[in-house]
């Protein structure tokens, strides 16, 4: 891998990510089920998550391409990270974001928050915040690069079942 570049999502990209954000989030989802165990009520949760996954992508790309920003080696489109902008309470948060996986563990995902991050400061935001699942085994690689930007965990959560 060349250069990387981390730069304004372009339209024509769009498919690109959204394959991308499918493609990195099957070890997500992998963790997913490890962690909750119930195989039924897991395909009930996930059942078809590429899909949504990749419309949520699409849908913001569509709609705010300036909170979106891409990773580009040798031409090719290898991550991504949406984000929005709070100007009421000064907060930027980082959305979907993903690195190709045969890219993924090379400082990828680093460069896009740092650019983000760039923004935000830039923009007046105050504080920037990400969320991720679990503290499962498909998440852990999405918290390691939080912390290596400087991001500190502020709260867990804990969803419960009941099987009716």
């Amino acid at each position: 891998m060349d250069k990387v570049f981390i730069r304004p999502v372009n339209k024509e990209e769009i498919e690109q990510i959204c394959k991308i954000a499918v493609a990195a989030w099957q070890e997500i989802h992998a963790g997913y089920r490890e962690y909750i165990g119930n195989k039924d009520l897991v395909e009930r949760i996930t059942h078809d998550w590429q899909t949504r996954k990749a419309e949520q992508v699409r849908t913001k790309a569509e709609e705010t391409p300036d909170e979106v920003v891409v990773a580009e080696s040798d031409g090719r489109i290898i991550g991504f990270a949406t984000f929005s902008l709070n100007r009421k309470t000064g907060i930027g948060e980082i959305g979907n974001n993903a690195v190709s996986p045969d890219c993924q563990g090379l400082g990828v995902g680093k460069m896009l928050y740092n650019k983000v991050l760039e923004i935000f400061r830039r923009e007046g935001m105050k504080y920037a915040i990400v969320s991720t699942g679990y503290e499962d085994s498909g998440h852990a690689k999405a918290r390691a690069s939080y912390e290596k930007v400087g991001f500190k965990k502020m709260s867990t959560s804990i969803t419960y079942s009941l099987e009716l």
